[in-house]
């Protein structure tokens, strides 16, 4: 890409390269993990149920910032594909949890090493300051995007009538 004027690069033409650039990474990611078995949404659930084990639906709904269908569409194609399993609860007999088997737990592993591989083979050629200072910054926009869904949030909440 071309260096502009520092006095034309506004926060919109940095909005829109970001963007751009997260839209190709992403789909370059998630299109080489999902030829090794897994989409980046699918490794992430695994992930999840991995490092904290059987949850609820509701649960990960809740950690995935998601609709409950969308939850239930991704532990079916997880269930179909022998990844993940629905369990009772032991604490509610209504309730069911969703656990990752023993081959899910080998597909989580090859997703991990693509995963690692590609986001190395991306950020790897930032010199370790660049990647600091990339870190740096995107915490700033973290904070500042956490500042805009906070704000919106109260105010949204504030225009309902009671």
């Amino acid at each position: 890409m071309e260096v502009q004027n520092s006095a034309t690069i506004t926060p919109e033409l940095v909005g829109e390269r970001y963007l751009a650039v997260h839209h190709r990474m992403f789909r370059a990611v998630n299109d080489e993990m999902s030829a090794s078995g897994l989409s980046m949404t699918r490794t992430k659930m695994l992930r999840r149920l991995h490092e904290q084990g059987p949850t609820r639906q509701s649960v990960l709904a809740a950690d995935f910032e998601c609709s409950p269908r969308s939850i239930t569409d991704i532990v079916d194609g997880l269930e179909r594909l022998g990844l993940a399993e629905r369990r009772p609860d032991p604490a509610d007999r209504r309730a069911k949890l969703v656990a990752i088997t023993d081959a899910g737990q080998s597909a989580l592993d090859i997703a991990n090493v693509t995963r690692e591989r590609l986001l190395t083979q991306i950020f790897g050629g930032l010199t370790e300051a660049d990647r600091a200072t990339l870190f740096r910054l995107l915490g700033r926009l973290d904070d500042a995007v956490q500042q805009v869904t906070t704000t919106s949030a109260t105010q949204g909440a504030a225009a309902i009538p009671a």
